[in-house]
């Protein structure tokens, strides 16, 4: 058996690696995505919940709607804080999936070349081969020069 065909099953397993590889990295940065939407989500409410209270003050508030603000204000600010913690430790994993991705990613490739340089290499020998055939059996065709 050829040495390319016995590393294809190599090249056959660094491929389903890498594909897995392209999945997690696809899954995290959906997840940072989804992690940054969210934030902003949050910041947004919080800053236009803020300005609308404010307006709704110049008018005057009680002193409940103003304890039920700003405790309304705190968990906002709380669920801000931990979305910020979750997307710091997704954007963490997203480094570590890049870092993994890569190195699955050049390993394929280095078997792949090696795979693609071994078929070259048993091209090459197999014309060689072929081409001294034909030269044994031309020499055999041809008449004895007198």
């Amino acid at each position: 058996m050829k040495r390319s065909k016995r590393l294809q099953v190599v090249l056959d397993l660094a491929e389903r690696k890498r594909k897995q590889a392209d999945q997690w990295l696809s899954q995290s940065q959906a997840k940072v995505q989804q992690g940054e939407a969210t934030l902003a989500q949050l910041q947004s409410y919080y800053a236009d919940y803020a300005n609308s209270f404010y307006e709704k003050g110049a008018s005057g508030v009680s002193p409940g709607q103003i304890h039920t603000h700003q405790a309304f204000m705190q968990k906002l600010r709380v669920a801000a804080e931990q979305q910020e913690n979750a997307l710091k430790m997704d954007r963490q994993q997203l480094e570590q999936v890049t870092t993994h991705w890569q190195s699955a990613y050049q390993h394929f490739k280095s078997v792949e070349m090696l795979v693609e340089k071994l078929k070259g290499q048993e091209s090459k020998e197999a014309e060689r081969q072929l081409q001294k055939e034909l030269d044994e059996r031309s020499q055999l065709i041809r008449p004895p020069l007198i």
